[in-house]
This record gives structure tokens, C-alpha cells and sequence, in this order.
């Protein structure tokens, strides 16, 4: 049985190009002569407007749910806000269309992960969803749902055209890959415009997962339009991390790169979660006293995080993802599978949130200003 993704990324006048390997951010430095290009900053300005708009209309036409199907989810960790809140929603859809689903924990480990998938092949469930994890991380996993016949899908992973060309093991990836490498690119652009046009970074990402990896393509395709305009953009130091360690290591680690590079103005995590542990960190090392005027951005849109924005805190900004609606369009595109239907081409969005409109965020549950439920409800069962 053959599989492919169809899929597009979001409207905000941003095309990125599509790239397979993961992505580290590399330290940067420019010849920086005091005369940005004109134009530079107005349109960085209308980006990050557009972003900070809301989102528009949702409207799925679909064939009606197919009956009695059973899936099994399998996530990185659920440990991780991001994680969590698609697994709860790919609950929710599954229920809505009828059907029952259970959840396994990765654990932030790809042995365990790769344990728990082999795991729900045995169960012979019809749909296996898997949540950022990579085909390397569950290799032998996916050819047991192979040989079994059962179509996976993945939420918040990578570029399925790239990673399996003949179509042998994905029924559907949601979001693109596009759509995460917007969030690196939305926030290296609202730290440009924070520090008036002089953003000195520090970076940490962990390469391994291919949605972070895809944010830091995004962060480094600003970086690189920066510096075509003669503009003020460095990476000072850049550290990976895993994400298995984001509660225990992640915060020293931080609070020893901030440290360690005394002169950063700006510090970009790749998702929320991480830039909460690593600004535990600053705070217990001093190190958010607002001195050299630094602060964090990040993406998701974690409750948590957003409650430091409104509040004026260290963390300025957050692009959230609708997560919700990301799971939706998942089950979506499973139930086409099963009606024997082609795969339609879903847009999951993203919305910039800072101190003006993170009261729009609808504490950390923000997905994508309307109705989503109501709109796949209408087209499942009318």
C-alpha cells in the first residue's frame, strides 16, 4: 500500500525552502558598516504585522466519518506542553469522528518510543499517529506497521516527500515542515526589530527532531537575509541540547551559555518548553536582572510562557501553533484514507503573541481564532 503527503505552508508572504537534514545553528558574525538596506526594516515590520494578525476563516469538506476505526498515538514525550496538547487533541478528533484511540509515552527516548510503537502494531489498531518523532528514532517500529499494513501518520515531524520518496510507510505528516521553519524565522525577525535592528544571539535547539530542526533553518534564513542587507545580526554562541534533558540539564546548561557570553541582547530557543527550563536557569544564576537589556523568544505558545509576556517578563514573545488544529486535520486526512478518498492539503496556523495581543492566546490553548471543532464536525457528519 502507497502513501503521500499533500500539504502547503501557511499564508504570511513567506516561502522557505524545503530541506531534509537536521540543522544546527552556527555562531555568526558580520561586517556590520552602520547603514542597514532601505526597505529592510519596513519589511521586516509588515512580517511580523501580518503574523501578529488574526487568523482567517476554516472551511472542510470531507466524506463522512468512516465508522469504528481505532488508532494508537505514539509521542516523543508527554512531557513537553507541545506533545501533550496533540496527543489530547488527537484523542479529541479520534472521539468526535467516532472512533477510540489510545496514547503511548515515548519518554523522550527514541529506544522507548521505537518499544512503544512496535508495541501498538501488535494491537492491529487501523491508523498508528505518531507525535515529532523521526523515522530514525522508530526505524524498526515502522517496518513492523509496514509488514503489518497499517498507515502512520505523523504530527509536527518532517518533510515526508524527502524522507520516504516511494510512499512506503506515511499516510499523511501535518503540519509541512514549512510551517515549523516560519516559527524560527518569525522570531529571529521580532528580536531584530526588539533590538532596533542589533540582535546579538545566543541559540539552543536540539538538532535531532526534524520540526526544531526545521525552526532553526528558519531562524538561519533570516540571519542570512540580514546580512544581504548589511544588517546588525550575529550568533554569538549557539548549544544544542536533547530534549530528553529539558528538565534536568537544560537550565544550567542555559544559565552557563548566558554566562559564558556576557554580551548577547537576545536569546532564541527553538520551542517554548526549553525556553521555560532555560530561563529557570538565568533566574536562579541572576542573570534576569534586565542589565544588558536581554529577553527570549520562542515558539508554541505555552501558557506558561505567556503569562511572563503579559506580564512584561523576560520572555517577549511566543509564535503559537495550533495544535488543535494540527491534530484535526490528521484524523481528517486518515478518515479520507479510509473512504478510500484522495489526501486534502490542510493549513495548520501559526500567530505571533507578545505583550499587545497575548490576551488572544487564550492562556496557552490558543487554536487558530475559530471554530475548528465546529468545522470538522460539519464535515464528518453534517
Amino acid at each position: 500500500m502507497m502513501f503521500q503527503i499533500r500539504g502547503i505552508p501557511i499564508a504570511l508572504a513567506l516561502i522557505l525552502s524545503f530541506v531534509v537534514a537536521g540543522c544546527t545553528v552556527t555562531p555568526t558574525s558580520s561586517a556590520y558598516t552602520g547603514t542597514v538596506e532601505p526597505g529592510f526594516d519596513h519589511s521586516v515590520r509588515e512580517s511580523i504585522e501580518a503574523a501578529k494578525a488574526p487568523q482567517g476563516p476554516l472551511n472542510i469538506v470531507g466524506p463522512a466519518a468512516v465508522p469504528g476505526k481505532r488508532i494508537a498515538v505514539v509521542a516523543v514525550t508527554l512531557a513537553e506542553t507541545g506533545a501533550l496538547r496533540t496527543a489530547r487533541a488527537l484523542h479529541a478528533a479520534a472521539k468526535d469522528a467516532g472512533w477510540t484511540s489510545i496514547t503511548y509515552d515515548g519518554q523522550g527516548s527514541p529506544t522507548v518510543a521505537n518499544q512503544k510503537l512496535e508495541q501498538a502494531v501488535t494491537t492491529r489498531p487501523d491508523a498508528i499517529v505518531l507525535i515529532s518523532l523521526d523515522p530514525t528514532d522508530v526505524g524498526s517500529g515502522l517496518q513492523s506497521a509496514k509488514s503489518a499494513h497499517i498507515p502512520v501518520t505523523c504530527a509536527a515531524c518532517w518533510d515526508l516527500k524527502t524522507r520516504d520518496t516511494k510512499g512506503e510507510y506515511y499516510a499523511d505528516v501535518q503540519p509541512p515542515i514549512a510551517v515549523f521553519e516560519n516559527l524560527g524565522y518569525l522570531t529571529a525577525q521580532y528580536a531584530y526589530l526588539q533590538t532596533k535592528g542589533h540582535a546579538h544571539f545566543l541559540t539552543m535547539n536540539d538538532p535531532a527532531l526534524s520540526n526544531l530542526g526545521a525552526r532553526a533553518r528558519g531562524f538561519q534564513r533570516f540571519m542570512g537575509e540580514c546580512a544581504d542587507a548589511d544588517g546588525d545580526c550575529r550568533v554569538l554562541k549557539h548549544k544544542d541540547f536533547q530534549v530528553a534533558n529539558a528538565t534536568t540539564t537544560l537550565s544550567s546548561e542555559g544559565a552557563s551559555l548566558a554566562r559564558a557570553n556576557p554580551d548577547f541582547n537576545a536569546f532564541w530557543v527553538s520551542f517554548d518548553f526549553a525556553g521555560l527550563q532555560v530561563l529557570t536557569g538565568l533566574r536562579q544564576a541572576n542573570l534576569t536582572d534586565g542589565k544588558n537589556k536581554a529577553f527570549m523568544v520562542a515558539s508554541n505558545g505555552d501558557g506558561a510562557n505567556l503569562e511572563v509576556i503579559k506580564a512584561g517578563g523576560y520572555i517577549k514573545a511566543t509564535i503559537a501553533i495550533s495544535f488543535e488544529q494540527e491534530a484535526y486535520a490528521a484524523i481528517d486526512n486518515l478518515n479520507r484514507l479510509f473512504a478510500g478518498q484522495s489526501l486534502v492539503k490542510h493549513t495548520v496556523p501559526i500567530r505571533l503573541f507578545d505583550a499587545t495581543n497575548a490576551e488572544e492566546a487564550h492562556n496557552g490553548n490558543w487554536s487558530g481564532d475559530v471554530d475548528y471543532r465546529a468545522a470538522y464536525l460539519k464535515a464528518w457528519h453534517g
